[in-house]
């Protein structure tokens, strides 16, 4: 009979990296595991799902608490489930108050503790993640640092594993593809994603590029839609969530991030998987770790002109896309779904 792991998360139908994470290591232990994710908001799931993971979803809501923590606690002793992860510190507290003897806590954190709420029940929440888990999974080695500053209790916690690559690498098209002239980025937030930051330099821009951005949320894509129609900006296409992201790879030539916050980008890991060179900012210890000399770093202090100055390097000079090019298809081999996944078996067997 196989070991239970069960998940929790707030929901699976929306197309963030956390959702692909947890949909990616799920298929990829289904063989070996029993897997059981509880959800917290209905919906099918936006990224495949092997048929055999178990889905519950949950009460929410301040009234629920009480019959949420129960049910948690029903299941997973019914299932005799040996690990219960988390992928949120913030509301850990909440959802792990009463576990079964024999089931093994483990976070595993997406969000940058730098940049993460401060309400003080978050934080208390996050404290209580450090004292109760058996492990805390992590995303970059800048993360890690963090984390032991803000609770050094948790040092001998701490496991690093990078997100992996998702796609199947055999299916992807690797040239160089400066000739097709196009800037992608990806992202459901304008605030969070820099969208707006990136549409301010792009106005400026003079260049038969165009530049594509995926992935927006209905609310935020009206609201970039009369952003892009009130400025009167050119050679700009707007896309809503996407199930084929893979197609925008291919038709890209330049990965664009221009985010005000972000921890370990998987969007950015696939960019450089097809070989696209990347803009990026300097503020951003996270990201700066998952690139090696295949990305342009634009001063954030400078944000529009900075990133402008970068773009436009980009577009005149073909021998530093060609090279940019090269470093990426080269760094993007550390990130293989092996990898990943033996990460993960070191801590669950």
């Amino acid at each position: 009979m196989n070991k239970n792991i069960s998940f929790l998360i707030s929901d699976l139908k929306n197309s963030g990296g956390t959702q692909r994470m947890l949909c990616c290591l799920s298929n990829l232990l289904v063989d070996q595991f029993d897997i059981t994710i509880f959800i917290s908001d209905e919906g099918d799931s936006f990224f495949h799902l092997d048929p055999r993971v178990q889905i519950v979803v949950l009460p929410s809501g301040k009234k629920n608490l009480v019959k949420r923590t129960l049910d948690i606690y029903n299941i997973l002793q019914f299932n005799k489930t040996k690990y219960f992860i988390n992928l949120d510190s913030n509301s850990i507290l909440f959802n792990s108050l009463l576990l079964p003897r024999t089931t093994k806590l483990i976070l595993w954190e997406h969000f940058s503790i730098t940049d993460n709420f401060k309400k003080p029940l978050f934080t208390v929440s996050r404290h209580y993640g450090v004292y109760r888990c058996q492990k805390i999974v992590l995303l970059s080695k800048h993360e890690i640092k963090s984390w032991i500053e803000y609770n050094s209790r948790i040092k001998d916690k701490c496991r690093l594993i990078y997100n992996p690559l998702s796609i199947d690498v055999q299916d992807i098209e690797t040239s160089n593809k400066s000739h097709l002239k196009t800037f992608l980025a990806i992202g459901n937030d304008i605030e969070v994603k820099g969208f707006d930051i990136l549409l301010e330099a792009w106005q400026a821009m003079d260049t038969d590029w165009k530049l594509r951005i995926v992935g927006i949320k209905p609310n935020q894509l009206t609201k970039l839609e009369q952003l892009v129609k009130t400025k009167n900006i050119k050679n700009i296409e707007l896309y809503g969530k996407v199930k084929d992201i893979k197609s925008f790879y291919k038709e890209a030539s330049v990965f664009l991030l221009p985010s005000r916050k972000e921890a370990t980008p998987l969007v950015l890991i696939e960019s450089q998987a097809y070989g696209l060179p990347a803009i990026v900012f300097d503020h951003l210890p996270g990201v700066l770790e998952l690139l090696d000399d295949s990305a342009l770093i634009a001063d954030y202090r400078n944000k529009e002109v900075s990133f402008l100055q970068a773009m436009e390097s980009i577009t005149k000079d073909k021998t530093l896309y060609k090279n940019l090019h090269h470093n990426a298809l080269k760094n993007s081999e550390k990130y293989s779904l092996d990898n990943f996944k033996q990460n993960w078996l070191e801590i669950l067997v």
